[in-house]
């Protein structure tokens, strides 16, 4: 009997155990996140500005975190929040930053047409992996070769990019294959042109306020997106079909204005750069995973018809837009960027963090951060 006790609690102590979560975190109960803060100088406070209306799902969740941070600092360093655009515009984050209307902002590269050439992997077809907090920790691995470059060469700072989803199709008629999309005009926000043309549709680039009602009036026949843009603006309402495609990332990306990070104390640098790592996650893990649980019920509730795809099915739609990605490569490699190599590390990651839960990513995420996404404390 001794003996079996002694093996139960050996397997106890090498099983693996989800310590933590982001409730616990939040909630101040993960010791690994708790700051020793030396600093006894006056508070800090920096504004963070962002165009999403404050009652929706991310300011929910940044909220939460400002209160953390708040705290963990012992009220010397709070984030001040200005949100639905009462700073900038959603495409004038950089600016706005860069000018410091804004210490730290919501700063979209999918508005940017130039500055952003490696960053724009993530939205070509099939590259980014459908776990979207998989996906949001193998960009924070890579940003400091990939993407920190280029945010400094905008002027700013690299704060982090969360993979809101992999955006699906809802539509009036069923779509499986590519020949399915043929003819018809879809609403979908930064789909590469070059995508659109190889599945034959006319993409329409129609404001969000605006989507519900030229779905209703047959402007567009399907809409590509995610859901945290099906479900707030009521696509289910009128679609008949949701088919899951995981298609190109929808993410949100932020940055820091150069002074503001530099006159923070050298004590509070490395609190504000790992709380960077933990709010993306965070974040991601509140709208790709916990908010996706809670659409696909509303959508089924609602009579729309669920449509997974076999593996089969996707491989055909992969096959079709490979060109696309082909070509893509080939023109940034032209540009002497190592486009091929980070598509290989993003597929390479993908198939070691894919099939991982939330709470192990966040694991990760805490206890080992990547370094050099932010300059250090001297």
């Amino acid at each position: 009997m001794r003996r079996l006790v002694l093996s139960l609690a050996l397997a106890l102590s090498v099983a693996p155990a989800h310590a933590f979560t982001v409730a616990d975190w939040l909630a101040h109960e993960v010791p690994a996140t708790e700051p020793e803060i030396a600093y006894d100088g006056d508070p800090v406070t920096m504004k963070f500005s962002s165009p999403n209306p404050a009652a929706s799902l991310v300011p929910e969740v940044w909220t939460k975190g400002f209160k953390w941070l708040n705290e963990a600092t012992d009220g010397k360093l709070t984030i001040e929040e200005y949100h639905g655009g009462t700073l900038h515009a959603a495409a004038d984050g950089w600016r706005a930053v860069r000018n410091r209307v804004s210490d730290y902002a919501a700063c979209y590269t999918s508005y940017e047409g130039s500055g952003f050439p490696l960053h724009k992997a993530i939205e070509m077809p099939f590259v980014t992996p459908s776990n979207p907090v998989a996906a949001t920790r193998i960009i924070q691995e890579l940003a400091p070769k990939y993407f920190v470059p280029e945010w400094e060469g905008r002027g700013v700072l690299y704060g982090y990019t969360v993979v809101a989803g992999v955006s699906d199709i809802m539509s009036n008629k069923p779509i499986r294959t590519p020949e399915d999309m043929k003819g018809l005009r879809v609403i979908a926000q930064g789909f590469p042109p070059e995508a659109a043309e190889a599945l034959g549709i006319t993409t329409l680039n129609i404001p969000f306020p605006e989507i519900y009602t030229a779905f209703q009036q047959g402007i567009a026949d399907a809409v590509i997106w995610v859901d945290p843009g099906f479900v707030p603006f009521k696509i289910y309402e009128l679609a008949k079909y949701h088919t899951s495609l995981g298609l190109t990332a929808q993410h949100i990306d932020t940055c820091i204005n150069r002074d503001a990070y530099a006159e923070l104390p050298d004590a509070l640098k490395p609190v504000f750069g790992q709380f960077q790592q933990n709010i993306a996650h965070a974040v991601s893990q509140r709208l790709g995973v916990e908010f996706r649980e809670q659409a696909l019920k509303t959508y089924a509730d609602n009579g729309v018809e669920l449509i997974e795809l076999s593996d089969e099915e996707k491989k055909t739609w992969q096959d079709a837009l490979q060109p696309v990605l082909d070509t893509w490569i080939e023109a940034r490699e032209a540009e002497g960027l190592p486009a091929r190599e980070l598509v290989e590390d993003i597929r390479r990651l993908g198939a070691e963090y894919g099939d991982k839960s939330a709470e192990e990513i966040f694991e990760m995420t805490v206890n080992t951060p990547v370094e050099g996404l932010l300059p250090a404390a001297q």
